[in-house]
């Protein structure tokens, strides 16, 4: 079983014009909504892969009504903590060469939610092989969102955690805390956690072969287009990925984390975690809506990830 967090999810709103002009009336050639977040699209991959997920996190307001009825319309087994506070949403607006990003920050999480939500972890963590924790925190009030997710991953002693959040969170707990096992950072944020810029293939494979920040992590660092270079256990993998034609790159990663953590919970081999990792990724870049996949896209494109055992 698989337990996904979203401590900050949203309606994502994703509006297609043909040309974004600052100070002009636009009219959308295409509008769609979702129940978005990181984890909630780790959630909805998942579920369309078939997997026993369970999502939990915090929802409030008509804005978090809304995002549960769309996941228990997909029958998804949920386990949120409801807040005052109304989730936030996040405008997306693309012209077909650039997308440009408004994200509201989110409700304030009081004290008593906050415990609640530890609570419910601390009794329900056991049943599950695999956790992600994905995406941003909320504000909390009277505690750093740091010190809060090392709280989090302290109640996940026992199963396989995969953490997606920004650069700077991450930066913050990776190597105070034991119970991180994978991290998928994009080419942009990895270098924020070397304090390096403009870092070749080889500079990544190098500083993950040496630096003792990932000594005994997963990682799955993306480069795009161009694939991924990955760390598993102690071997460093090259991944290439075929060309497609790209609708929305949004959720991506997202999918490509719900592929690790379908590989780990199914005890998939090395090349084949990374293969479905990347697929799911792929898949959910050919479609409209993010954290989506269709399952004989991933079944095809699998066959088709490059996969390079480097050391």
């Amino acid at each position: 079983m698989i337990l996904t967090n979203t401590l900050n999810p949203s309606i994502d709103i994703s509006y297609q014009v043909e040309s974004l002009e600052i100070g002009a009336v636009h009219r959308p050639t295409q509008m769609i909504k979702n129940a978005g977040g990181k984890g909630i699209n780790v959630t909805k991959v998942l579920n369309d892969l078939g997997a026993d997920v369970t999502a939990t996190g915090y929802l409030g307001g008509a804005n978090g009504q809304w995002i549960q009825t769309q996941l228990e319309q997909r029958n998804i087994q949920l386990q949120f903590i409801d807040i005052e506070g109304n989730t936030r949403q996040c405008i997306a607006i693309n012209d077909g060469e650039h997308q440009t990003e408004i994200l509201q920050a989110g409700p304030e999480v009081s004290e008593a939610s906050q415990a609640l939500y530890l609570k419910q972890l601390t009794d329900i963590a056991h049943q599950y092989k695999v956790v992600t924790i994905s995406g941003s925190t909320p504000k909390l009030i009277n505690q750093s969102k740091t010190a809060y997710m090392i709280k989090i991953l302290n109640t996940l002693t026992n199963s396989y955690n995969i953490v997606d959040i920004d650069g700077q969170s991450l930066k913050g707990i990776l190597g105070q805390c034991a119970h991180i096992h994978a991290i998928k950072p994009n080419q942009s944020e990895f270098e924020d956690l070397v304090h390096q810029k403009k870092l070749s293939h080889q500079d990544i494979i190098k500083i993950l072969k040496t630096n003792q920040l990932f000594k005994e992590v997963d990682v799955f660092v993306t480069l795009g287009s161009e694939g991924a270079i990955i760390k598993l256990k102690q071997s460093i993998y090259k991944a290439t990925l075929p060309n497609i034609n790209a609708v929305n790159p949004v959720g991506s990663g997202d999918a490509t984390v719900a592929g690790i953590a379908y590989s780990v919970e199914h005890d998939l081999d090395p090349v084949t975690t990374i293969q479905t990792a990347l697929a799911c990724g792929t898949s959910n870049a050919m479609q409209a809506a993010t954290g989506k996949i269709i399952q004989q896209e991933v079944d095809d494109l699998i066959k088709k990830v490059g996969v390079e055992k480097l050391g």
